[in-house]
């Protein structure tokens, strides 16, 4: 049988036109409306030209009358454009040109929304069947999420919605309105340095037990990123994957070397933070584990300004997430719930760490949020259970408060940096198995401290 070539004729230029495709004897008309750019296709089945002209006609009528009158012009299914605009981020995630939030978007839209949505015609989406879903998400994790958790499936949905206006699948007027049902804690879910310590001392025994190869690699590199995480701060993924060599400066201050870090990606954007003196123990060992940099001492390999990232295995490729392998290390030590919020802990939960042990050194909030890379306001709202009042009753010790207050709150303060500090650093050396004192880590503030306390004592006596 003689095969059909493919042919096309124009019934309004720009607008309509017939096309018969080689694969077939029916005509197919392809019609744009005006104020939609995407050109629309239907197979007419029929292979008279003449009838599949009339077809045509009334058909790209019939779109331009409902698109004016506010209607679809043909309307498709939930997963049909919600995967459309999956391809498009996970595009740009991999051309590493997305935004830090992508991912959470292509999460909600796979775990969660076309699952549910897929079926329905977009178009169709009412409020009772957003209802609907508020329930099918409950039941199926136990619990309600987090507000910040909604507003990103909430933004991952509208993504959808915006893709099918565009596309004339659906009309402005159509857009459901989208509800956020989970409650805005002021209190995050956190670490005790008791947990820390266990987390740390437990490590060795959850690396020891893991298979051999990428598994027992990534949990050997663990061992050092979730101190790290915990010493600098830095929001796991977003910012520390990109961390590499070459972004780290040290600066001779007092003639002690201080360590500076210039953070490529985050949620705000760059930034340079300084990093805490636990970090140089830390760097060290990174150093200790690769076999290209095992040779190089420290500092001529921060002189070199590599760019190879800091937490990438022998091979020289990044793991995937830590999140699995820390996930599992917490549920076996059955501190995947944090006791005070009662909210499941992750490795975000490291940041909170770090913050509230800053806080406690009464570093300012504001510098505090600038070194962290976020806002006085949420340092605020999410800390403000570190009152002063807190501090002193967890610290003060035996302080007697009946001499000078001056003097008194100047060595309460200095008690609650060393403390905090002694904290950090007392993880960062069990993790490491490498010491690094105190009086070497700030000689002047330990000389200031042992000066002030021994001068309390001669008042005392």
């Amino acid at each position: 049988m003689r095969a059909i070539s493919e042919s096309s004729v124009v019934l309004q230029h720009g607008k309509l036109r017939l096309v018969r495709r080689s694969d077939t004897k029916n005509w197919q008309v392809h019609f744009k409306v005006d104020g939609v750019k995407q050109w629309f296709r239907k197979t007419l089945e029929t292979d008279d030209l003449e009838k599949a002209s009339g077809l045509a006609h009334r058909m790209w009528m019939k779109a331009t009358f409902d698109h004016e009158d506010g209607r679809p012009i043909i309307s498709k299914r939930f997963a049909k454009i919600a995967n459309i605009v999956l391809q498009r981020l996970t595009d740009e995630v991999k051309a590493k040109t997305a935004k830090p939030s992508y991912k959470d978007y292509i999460a909600a839209l796979k775990l969660y929304l076309i699952p549910f949505y897929g079926n329905y015609n977009v178009d169709g989406i009412k409020p009772a069947v957003i209802d609907a879903f508020h329930g099918w998400r409950r039941e199926k994790l136990g619990r309600e999420i987090s507000a910040s958790a909604q507003g990103n499936h909430n933004v991952a949905m509208n993504l959808v919605f915006d893709e099918a206006i565009q596309r004339g699948y659906m009309t402005e007027m159509q857009r459901p309105s989208l509800r956020n049902t989970g409650s805005n804690s002021d209190r995050r879910a956190e670490f005790s340095h008791d947990e820390l310590e266990t987390i740390i001392a437990a490590l060795p025994q959850f690396i020891k037990h893991s298979r051999a190869g990428r598994t027992r690699e990534i949990r050997e590199m663990m061992a050092i990123y979730v101190p790290f995480m915990a010493a600098t701060g830095m929001r796991p993924g977003t910012e520390a994957e990109y961390l590499e060599w070459r972004h780290i400066d040290v600066e001779v201050r007092d003639k002690q070397p201080i360590l500076h870090f210039r953070i490529q990606k985050g949620k705000r954007g760059a930034r340079n933070f300084v990093a805490h003196n636990s970090c140089w123990l830390l760097l060290e060992r990174l150093r200790q584990m690769n076999p290209e940099l095992a040779k190089t001492p420290l500092q001529k390999l921060l002189r070199m300004r590599m760019p190879r990232r800091l937490f990438c295995l022998a091979d020289g490729t990044m793991p995937e997430t830590f999140n699995k392998s820390f996930r599992a290390l917490l549920e076996e030590l059955n501190l995947l719930k944090c006791p005070v919020t009662g909210k499941e802990r992750s490795l975000y939960s490291l940041r909170h760490y770090y913050a509230t042990q800053r806080l406690l050194e009464n570093i300012p909030i504001v510098d505090l949020a600038q070194q962290m890379g976020t806002s006085v306001l949420m340092i605020t709202k999410h800390y403000s259970h570190l009152t002063p009042l807190m501090k002193a009753k967890q610290f003060a010790g035996d302080i007697d408060d009946s001499g000078s207050t001056q003097d008194t709150e100047h060595i309460r303060a200095l008690m609650n940096a060393q403390m905090a500090a002694k904290n950090i650093m007392s993880l960062v050396e069990a993790s490491t198995g490498m010491s690094f004192s105190i009086q070497k880590m700030a000689p002047e503030f330990a000389e200031d401290l042992a000066h002030r306390l021994h001068e309390r004592l001669k008042t005392v006596q």
